[in-house]
C-alpha cells in the first residue's frame, strides 16, 4: 500500500543542484536538459511514491520521461534524501534518515516542489510544467495543481480515492489472513487510525513514516484538491490494483462527474496491478506511457495556462470540458 516507483540506480543521473529551504536546510533535484540546442520550453516534473528511497535510483523516471520527449526533466528528492542512500525495498529500512521521518510529509513536499519549478520559471522561462506522479506521488501532483501558477497540467496513476483510510483498510480487506484474523487486523488498523488522527506520539514510526507524515495523509482529501485546481488532469487507475482502493478511486470519479468540474480524464486499465503488471507479471507501463503521451498532444497550447486561467474560474475555453 505504500509502494513507490521503485528500481535501482541509473546510468547518467544528472548532477544534483540546490536551494534552500527556509529552515536552512537544502533541497537536492535534478535537472536533465535533453535538448542539445537549450532549454526546452517544457518541464515535465516526474514524482516518486512514498518509499524512503532517492530519487536517483527510481529506474522507472526514464520511461515515464517519454511522456513529452521534448520537455526538461525535473526530480526533487525527499527531505533528508540523497543519491547517496542505497536503494531498498524494505518499507521499515533501519537506515531511513531521521530526517525524513521527522521532516517527510505531502505538504513539505508540495512546498519544496513548489519552490524548486518558481526557481527553474525564473531561471529559464518554461511556458509550461507538466506534473507526472505514481501512488503518493499522484497526490502530491494534484496538490501542486490546487495551487494557482505552480503546474499547467497534471497525470496522476493509482493514487487512491478520496481518504487515505480507505487504502489502509481496503489493504486488509483484500488480505489473504483468515476471516478471524483479518476482522482483528482491520480492528487494530482502525485504532491505529484513530490514535494518529488524535495525538499520535512523537516518536511514532510505522512503515517507514514519522507521525508528521502520518498525521498529514489520513487528514488529506484528495477530492478537495482536485476539486480545488483548474488544471487539465488525467487520472489513472488500474483496475486490479490491490495497494488502493480501486472502488474510493471511482466514488471520487463520478463526484467528479456530478460536480461537472472540467478538465478532467479518467483513464481505467482493467486486469492490471499497482505497477501495471498483468495476472502473467508482464508490464504494460509502456503502454500507459504512450497513452499519456498521446494526452498530453492532444491537449490545446498550455503556456501560462495556470496564469491566464483565474484560480476561481471553473471553465478555461481551451481545455477540454467537464469529466464524461
Amino acid at each position: 500500500m505504500l509502494l513507490g516507483l521503485g528500481g535501482l540506480a541509473r546510468a547518467g543521473e544528472p548532477a544534483p543542484q540546490h536551494l534552500l529551504r527556509p529552515d536552512g536546510s537544502s533541497i537536492s533535484y535534478y535537472l536533465q536538459q535533453r535538448q542539445p540546442s537549450g532549454p526546452s520550453s517544457s518541464l515535465l516534473v516526474i514524482l516518486q511514491g512514498s518509499d524512503c528511497n532517492s530519487v536517483s535510483h527510481i529506474t522507472s523516471i526514464p520511461l515515464l520521461a517519454q511522456a513529452m520527449p521534448e520537455a526538461d526533466v525535473l526530480t526533487v528528492e525527499k527531505y533528508g534524501l540523497e543519491a547517496t542512500l542505497p536503494y531498498s525495498q524494505d518499507a521499515e529500512r533501519a537506515d531511513c534518515p531521521q530526517a525524513y521521518l521527522e521532516h517527510d510529509s505531502p505538504t513539505q513536499r508540495t512546498d519544496d516542489l513548489q519552490a524548486v519549478i518558481q526557481h527553474l520559471r525564473q531561471q529559464r522561462h518554461y511556458a509550461s510544467v507538466i506534473a507526472l506522479g505514481g501512488s503518493e506521488g499522484a497526490v502530491i501532483a494534484h496538490a501542486l495543481a490546487a495551487r494557482p501558477g505552480v503546474v499547467d497540467a497534471t497525470v496522476a496513476f493509482n493514487g487512491g480515492g478520496q481518504w487515505f483510510a480507505d487504502d489502509l483498510l481496503h489493504s486488509v480487506d483484500s488480505s489473504d489472513l483468515p476471516v478471524a484474523e483479518k476482522a482483528e487486523a482491520r480492528q487494530g488498523l482502525q485504532a491505529f487510525i484513530q490514535q494518529v488522527q488524535g495525538q499520535p506520539p512523537a516518536d511514532l514510526r510505522a512503515s517507514g513514516h514519522g507521525a508528521r507524515w502520518w498525521q498529514e495523509v489520513l487528514r488529506l482529501d484528495q477530492l478537495a484538491l482536485l476539486q480545488d485546481s483548474h488544471t487539465p488532469a488525467l487520472l489513472i487507475q488500474a483496475m486490479a490494483d490491490q495497494s488502493v482502493s480501486v472502488p474510493a478511486v471511482m466514488a471520487m470519479v463520478e463526484q467528479l462527474r456530478r460536480d461537472a468540474r472540467p478538465g478532467v480524464d479518467f483513464r481505467p486499465y482493467p486486469g492490471l496491478g499497482h505497477r501495471f503488471d498483468d495476472h502473467h507479471g508482464q508490464s504494460h507501463m509502456p503502454t500507459v506511457v504512450e497513452d499519456i503521451a498521446l494526452w498530453l498532444r492532444q491537449l490545446p497550447p498550455l503556456a501560462t495556462s495556470a496564469a491566464e486561467c483565474p484560480a476561481t474560474a471553473m471553465e478555461c475555453d481551451r481545455w477540454p470540458q467537464a469529466l464524461v
